[in-house]
């Protein structure tokens, strides 16, 4: 009998202890359901606000009786998209209503509302192309991955696409198809979205030049639209195919591949996808010169384009293939006007590209100063810390030598002997203090120089790119110099940032510049300058693009400082033979 009641008892305890938290499992995946159909709800109606704020109205009530915080995040989410909807642009109100939910999320612990939160922002400014206020969105959302459960992130496949477009944006591709990766095992089976985000992963490892990579995941997301029978993603896919047939010399097995691209395409109304694959089929025959084929899909292509600034790529591609037809054809006349046309809009799509270029040098060293930025409000943290380690340190030992002083009466040697202590600890800790200050300042200063010469590198390479873009293009050197000198621009020393790089040159090698004015009285700031640099050890060219000089003009000034310093130190010599 006690062995069955035993038994009984462990039985009961064993049901018990597994019903809590699988009862618990339960309530956060209805509680996730329950935020992902809300965050699903349409809220575009345009610019009629008034329907947003009543459609919307339900879920406000629903989140303040239960004191959601989620239902509450999610409301001001869902009203920030429908205030940038309503707008069409970067606007107030939803800057307003993002601002909120982040507020709402940043001192608890639902990170990866946080993170949603960052996603869904940085993606509204980026598709209103601000990519500079949409930059540290997703910087803070990449921080916050590591402290993400992704089985508890709701609309995973849909935030994790949005952050994969924007570093693909910025030329990223493996962060790109690292996040996709991510959220792959969330998307259903044989869905649309599945053969999207597997047809993306090949493309972005296409765009790293991880060919092998890309063509198992084209396989895969054909295999899966074959089982589901999406002709749109058999017709999408099999094009995308098709370039790897075409470099093992299968030119008929491409070809076929992108017709039927076009078949479906134009069958389910992707006139998009037609347009391009039309173009790319042009460009086959092109290479197989079958002129009268080419001429009609290229003309087929053409019928697809606008003037949207999207089509510049493909028009330009347009009117090369045409070029290239009628130089093989044999009619100059039309290869010289097609020739003009196609430089016209090279030229056009090429300062695009230089645009971007820049704007992704401008974009990683905003990853830097955030990563900086990041580590200083880490050591902060840590010296605000050890600041209230030492406080209560301090009040610890007080109140020991109080409570000693209380309950033991001692003398006044005793307490004069205390006294003497305190002091101790405090100048040892404000000497502490004044350390740790001066090895920031140290710091600072040594990743200045650091980030100078990684500067002198990344420019004397650009230089480089464009030596050997004039061979081919001699004609734009001009734009090729501007956009240099636009960089360099931003590396300049100018009066201002040298009185804070002064100030901090100066704590790190006290009275360093001032002994040099003091024997050289002659020294100009300018001299001075020259001086900082060179003690910091950087090379003629670094210093050359920090005081807007050139090479040769940075020799000249070491050689007239050189000679400024040995002028007066002659003279402090015969001056001081004349008073011997």
């Amino acid at each position: 009998m006690p062995t069955k009641l035993t038994i009984l008892l462990l039985t009961l305890l064993f049901s018990f202890g597994v019903y809590i938290p699988l009862k618990a499992q339960g309530e956060r995946s209805k509680a996730l359901k329950e935020l992902e159909e809300v965050l699903n709800i349409d809220v575009n109606f345009k610019t009629d606000t008034i329907a947003l704020k009543k459609r919307l109205d339900s879920v406000r009530l629903l989140a303040d009786e239960r004191r959601s915080i989620p239902l509450k995040w999610a409301y001001y989410q869902l009203m920030a998209d429908g205030y940038s909807i309503a707008f069409d642009r970067v606007n107030n109100k939803s800057n307003e209503y993002y601002a909120k939910a982040q507020e709402l999320v940043e001192l608890t612990r639902e990170f990866e509302l946080q993170q949603l939160g960052y996603i869904r922002q940085g993606y509204y400014y980026y598709v209103y192309r601000n990519i500079k206020e949409a930059f540290p969105c997703f910087l803070k959302a990449n921080d916050l991955k590591e402290k993400t459960d992704p089985d508890e992130i709701p609309r995973i496949t849909l935030h994790y696409g949005f952050i994969a477009s924007f570093y693909s944006f910025i030329g990223d591709q493996k962060k790109a198809s690292d996040y996709l990766k991510a959220a792959l095992p969330y998307s259903e089976h044989l869905s649309r979205n599945r053969i999207d985000m597997v047809n993306a992963i090949a493309v972005y490892n296409l765009r790293d030049s991880a060919k092998d990579e890309a063509f198992r995941y084209f396989e895969q997301a054909l295999d899966i639209a074959e089982q589901a029978k999406d002709f749109v993603w058999i017709g999408i896919v099999s094009g995308n195919l098709s370039d790897r047939e075409w470099e093992k010399g299968n030119y008929n097995k491409a070809i076929a591949l992108v017709k039927k691209n076009i078949e479906y395409s134009n069958k389910f109304n992707e006139p998009l996808d037609a347009m391009r694959a039309n173009l790319i089929l042009a460009s086959m025959y092109v290479k197989l010169k079958d002129w009268d084929s080419a001429r009609k899909y290229v003309h087929e292509a053409k019928k697809g384009m606008s003037e949207k600034p999207y089509f510049l790529q493909y028009k330009t591609d347009a009117y090369k293939v045409l070029a290239d037809i009628a130089h093989g054809s044999g009619n100059q006349a039309e290869e010289l006007k097609y020739l003009n046309t196609y430089l016209r809009l090279k030229d056009s799509l090429d300062n695009i590209r230089d645009q971007e270029k820049f704007q992704k040098v401008s974009w990683q060293w905003e990853a830097e100063k955030y990563q900086q930025n990041l580590e200083n409000a880490e050591l902060k943290r840590k010296q605000i810390n050890q600041t209230y380690f030492y406080v209560v340190v301090f009040f610890v030992l007080l109140f020991v030598i109080i409570l000693l002083l209380v309950n033991r009466s001692k003398n006044e040697i005793l307490f004069k002997n205390t006294e003497l202590e305190k002091e101790q600890l405090e100048l040892s800790y404000e000497k502490q203090l004044v350390d740790q200050e001066l090895i920031v300042l140290n710091n600072s200063l040594q990743e200045f120089t650091a980030t100078i010469k990684q500067n002198d590198l990344t420019i004397q390479r650009l230089r480089n790119e464009v030596i050997h873009n004039l061979d081919h293009f001699p004609d734009r050197q001009e734009k090729f110099n501007d956009s240099l000198n636009k960089m360099l621009e931003n590396q300049l020393m100018t009066d201002e940032r040298w009185i804070k790089f002064k100030n901090i040159f100066d704590r790190v090698y006290p009275g360093y510049l001032d002994n040099e004015k003091e024997s050289v009285p002659k020294l100009t700031e300018n001299d001075l300058r020259l001086l900082a640099l060179v003690k910091l050890g950087l090379t003629n060219r670094s210093i050359g693009d920090l005081l807007g000089i050139s090479l040769e003009g940075v020799k000249k000034a070491k050689q007239r400082l050189k000679k400024k310093m040995d002028v007066d130190s002659k003279s402090q010599a015969g001056a001081g033979n004349c008073i011997g």
